[in-house]
């Protein structure tokens, strides 16, 4: 199986966490990471080793960011230097959440990495003007 963690500016991550899990119930090598007003990158690098240190007995780990050139594109962009099986991507919404954990355990992670980019790309539309 795949960890999944999630990084984002304020409770994004955990709030996405917490909608996911009303779809999915596996959410078991998931962690949410949140940067928050008054901390630092220092503070944001040492939760996001954290939750790789618990996540590292899995297939790889998928990070999941918020804004790419963030702080928490930036802080886990550079683990990825550090960490092998380590996938980074950006624009983290809830389809591609809920499209990770539905698949995490049946594919490689350069297989989740393009299944959770396409479930991003095909969540946003103009539904008003398909009507």
């Amino acid at each position: 199986m795949i960890g999944l963690l999630i990084v984002t500016h304020g409770r994004l991550s955990e709030a996405l966490l917490e909608s996911a899990a009303m779809l999915v119930n596996d959410t078991d090598r998931v962690r949410a990471v949140s940067f928050l007003p008054g901390q630092g990158i220092e503070d944001l690098s040492n939760a996001v080793r954290g939750a790789l240190d618990e996540l590292a007995d899995n297939d790889g780990i998928l990070a999941m960011v918020d804004i790419p050139g963030g702080s928490p594109a930036r802080v886990v962009g550079g683990l990825t230097l550090e960490r092998p099986g380590l996938g980074l991507v950006t624009g983290v919404n809830l389809a591609m959440v809920v499209e990770a954990l539905m698949a995490r355990q049946t594919v490689t992670l350069s297989e989740l990495v393009d299944l959770v980019l396409r479930s991003g790309r095909d969540s946003i539309g103009d539904l008003a003007s398909a009507i």
